[in-house]
C-alpha cells in the first residue's frame, strides 16, 4: 500500500482547501485511477485537516497518482511535490493507523477522525474500490484504534477548555440534581455563539442536558444555529437574569467589557436559594466575585480550568507511549498478514512448491512458526529467501 498526504503537518490551510475531496469528487478520482490500471485499489479521506489518498499497486503507481491528482486539482506537479508527503509499504500503514489512532490528529486521540477513517473505508468498499489488501490495512486499523481507546486514557482525556467544562457540569449534575427530575437538568450558557460557549453547549446536549444560551445577535434562533435540536433554546443576552431560576449552572465564555452576572441584579431573580454551579470563563471576569460568597454557590474561574487542562495534557503525553505501542504491534501484526499472503498466493503458482507447503506440514508449521517469532521487515526477508530457494535454488 501506498499513501500521499497533505495534512495540517506540512501543507498550510489555503492549500489543504485545495487538496479537498467531496464524496463525489473521492469516487470519480478513484474509479478513474482503477479503470486507467493505474492502481489496483484506493481510499480516499478527506477533512478539514488532511486530505490522503491510500492506494495499492506498483512503484509505478505514486508518481502516476500524483501526476493524475495534479490534473485532477489543477495545480501543478510542484505543489505536489512541495506540500505532500508520500509513504509506502510499513511505513504507509504505520501512518495510516496513527492516523486512525489518533496520534496524528492536531488534538491527541481525538475520536472524530475514527469515525471519518470508517466513513472513507465503507464508502470505497461499497463502491468495490477496495482489493483484500486494502480491507486487511483498514479493518485492521480500525480495529487497533478501538483496541487503543480501550488500554489508554488518550480519548477520554479532554484538553479543550470548552469539553473540561461539560463535563465538569455533567459530573456536578449527576452528584446534586436528582437524575429523575429532567427539568432540573438546564445549563445556561452565555455567550452561546462563542468558540468556547458553543463547545459547552454542544457538549452538553450531547450529553442530554438541556441548555439555553444567550446571544446578542439578533434574529437567532435555535433553529438557525443548532439546527433545531429539541435541547438547545435561544435567548437574548437581555433576557438572561428572567432564566436563573430555570437552571442549575450557569457558564459564562464572553468577551464582555463589563460583567455578565453582577451580584445585585443576580439576588433579585435568583430568590430559591437553590444550588447553583457558576462558571466564568472570560479574561478579565464575567461574573461578580461577590457572587462566590453566597450560600451553595460554587463558582469557577478560567484559572482552575486551565489547570485542568495542563494536568490532562501532561497525562495524555504519558499515555502516548502505550498508545504508540500498541501501533507498532498492531502494524507488526498487520504487515506479516500481507507477506504471508503474498508468499502463498505466489506458492500456488507454482506447481512443485504449493504441493509442498501442503503436503510437508514441517514446511507450513515452519513458515508459520517464522511469522511468530520474527518481527515483520526479518519475516518478509526470509520468505523471499525461502522461495527464490525453492523455485530457482537463490539464496
Amino acid at each position: 500500500m501506498f499513501c500521499i498526504s497533505a495534512s495540517y503537518k506540512k501543507t498550510p490551510l489555503e492549500a489543504r482547501q485545495g487538496f479537498a475531496f467531496s464524496q463525489e469528487e473521492q469516487y470519480i478520482f478513484t474509479e478513474k485511477l482503477i479503470q486507467d490500471n493505474i492502481i489496483k485499489g484506493g481510499v480516499i479521506l478527506s477533512t478539514c485537516n488532511r486530505s490522503e489518498i491510500y492506494f495499492t499497486g506498483s512503484s509505478h503507481s505514486v508518481e502516476e497518482v500524483a501526476r493524475n491528482l495534479a490534473l485532477f486539482k489543477n495545480t501543478s506537479d510542484g505543489n505536489i511535490k512541495k506540500y505532500c508527503l508520500f509513504y509506502g509499504g510499513s511505513r504507509a500503514a504505520s501512518h495510516l493507523f496513527n492516523v486512525t489512532c489518533g496520534l496524528d490528529s492536531m488534538v491527541l486521540g481525538e475520536d472524530e477522525i475514527l469515525r471519518q477513517v470508517k466513513e472513507a473505508y465503507l464508502a470505497a468498499f461499497k463502491a468495490h474500490h477496495t482489493d483484500s489488501e486494502l480491507n486487511i490495512i483498514f479493518q485492521d486499523a480500525l480495529n487497533c484504534a478501538k483496541s487503543g481507546k480501550s488500554k489508554t486514557r488518550l480519548s477520554t482525556t479532554p484538553v479543550s477548555i470548552g469539553t473540561i467544562t461539560a463535563n465538569t457540569i455533567e459530573k456536578y449534575i449527576e452528584e446534586n440534581i436528582n437524575k429523575d427530575n429532567f427539568p432540573g437538568k438546564r445549563v445556561l450558557v452565555i455567550g452561546i455563539t462563542g468558540k468556547t460557549g458553543g463547545i459547552v453547549a454542544k457538549d452538553l446536549a450531547s450529553k442530554g442536558i438541556q441548555v439555553t444560551g444567550t446571544t446578542r445577535k439578533r434574529g437567532l434562533s435555535a433553529g438557525t444555529w443548532w439546527q433545531g435540536s429539541r435541547l438547545v433554546e435561544v435567548i437574548s443576552f437581555e433576557e438572561r437574569y428572567k432564566y436563573i431560576n430555570q437552571v442549575c449552572a450557569i457558564a459564562s465564555a464572553t468577551t464582555s467589557p463589563h460583567y455578565t452576572l453582577t451580584y445585585n441584579e443576580y439576588l433579585k431573580y435568583a430568590a430559591d436559594n437553590q444550588k447553583r454551579l457558576l462558571i466564568d470563563l472570560a479574561v478579565p471576569y464575567d461574573i461578580d466575585r461577590k457572587l462566590a460568597g453566597l450560600q451553595n454557590i460554587k463558582l469557577l474561574d478560567i484559572d482552575y480550568f486551565n489547570t485542568l487542562s495542563k494536568e490532562n495534557t501532561n497525562i495524555k503525553l504519558g499515555e502516548l507511549g502505550k498508545a504508540e505501542e500498541t501501533v507498532k504491534e498492531c502494524v507488526e501484526d498487520t504487515m506479516k498478514k500481507i507477506y504471508i499472503r503474498g508468499f502463498l498466493a505466489s506458492i500456488k503458482e507454482n506447481t512443485v512448491l504449493a504441493d509442498k507447503f501442503n503436503k510437508e506440514k514441517w514446511f507450513s508449521h515452519m513458515v508459520y512458526y517464522l511469522k511468530d517469532v520474527l518481527g515483520s521487515d526479518g519475516f518478509k526477508d526470509v520468505l523471499e529467501r525461502i522461495y527464490n530457494k525453492e523455485t530457482n535454488g537463490g539464496e
